[in-house]
């Protein structure tokens, strides 16, 4: 297949303006993804069948493909097919028309999987085993990116997919019907209410490093680790109590171990961290077990 694939990307798209509008003659026709539905001119966004995206390989610094989460995520779909397939499958175009998987390979590999299941001996594709299961498979959405320019970007896919991975995925106390709302009310309170006492200490990054905290991380860590029912902590205030009194354990065990001045820092601290949690008089995000204990 992607031997095919190499000898039908030699083809040349019209010259007239973004297929837009109704007129198919407009529109930008390739030879395996078929017609556009839009042109966007730095994208196009097409339509094909699970099989056709299973052939295209995935972009060369993409991470592992792991198998075993792929029919994770096929089991999980088979039992919610009602919400259909949520999202976009990426695709890089090289110069030369050679296509690369550049975001949703795991995606890809449950539809793979998905369509095997639904088929039906030598029945065509289309009729399930499952009457159930009601997507189709013929109708994936994609997002294609042509490289244009390698002289001016030379990195065009590598620029995409770290633009891609840099979105936050959304945090469990955030999942609809995960943390009630009393619950979300209490940790949103208390971590803003921290995060405003201690303003040097929090950064938008959630790969922030010590001694700092990202507040969504905290909010998710507050949730994951049930402070709320293992303490009885009634209200955003109590929350905030709790969490200085962990500051003020730790404050003294860092002090304990010499994290002062010019004393030798923990193994697990780095000397700098330890000055900065000591400057601003905040050590929760040199440890992480204050949180269960």
């Amino acid at each position: 297949a992607q031997q095919q694939q190499q000898q039908d990307v030699e083809y040349t798209f019209e010259d007239s303006a973004p297929g837009i509008g109704p007129d198919e003659e407009n529109k930008t026709i390739h030879p395996i993804l078929g017609t556009a539905l839009l042109d966007l001119g730095y994208k196009r966004i097409h339509t094909v069948s699970a099989r056709c995206l299973a052939s295209i390989p995935v972009w060369e610094k993409q991470r592992v493909y792991r198998h075993d989460r792929a029919k994770a995520m096929a089991a999980d779909k088979a039992r919610s097919t009602h919400t259909g397939l949520p999202g976009i499958i990426t695709l890089h175009e090289a110069m030369d028309g050679q296509l690369a998987i550049l975001d949703g390979q795991h995606r890809v590999g449950m539809m793979a999987i998905l369509e095997g299941k639904v088929k039906v001996g030598g029945k065509d594709k289309s009729e399930s085993t499952d009457p159930g299961f009601d997507i189709d498979l013929d109708t994936i959405l994609v997002e294609v990116f042509p490289h244009k320019n390698p002289e001016k970007y030379p990195k065009h896919a590598e620029d995409i997919f770290v633009e891609i991975n840099k979105a936050e995925p959304v945090k469990l106390v955030d999942l609809p019907g995960v943390a009630n709302v009393a619950e979300r009310k209490i940790i949103n309170g208390a971590a803003e209410a921290l995060k405003n006492s201690f303003p040097e200490m929090f950064k938008p990054s959630t790969r922030c490093r010590q001694p700092h905290l990202n507040l969504d991380n905290l909010r998710d860590a507050l949730f994951s680790s049930d402070v709320l029912k293992r303490h009885s902590l009634k209200s955003d205030k109590a929350l905030v109590d709790w969490m200085m009194e962990k500051n003020a354990l730790l404050a003294k065990e860092f002090a304990a171990q010499g994290a002062n001045g010019g004393r030798t820092a923990s193994k697990s601290v780095s000397k700098s961290a330890l000055a900065k949690a000591e400057k601003f008089n905040f050590f929760l995000g040199l440890d992480s077990t204050w949180l269960y204990q």
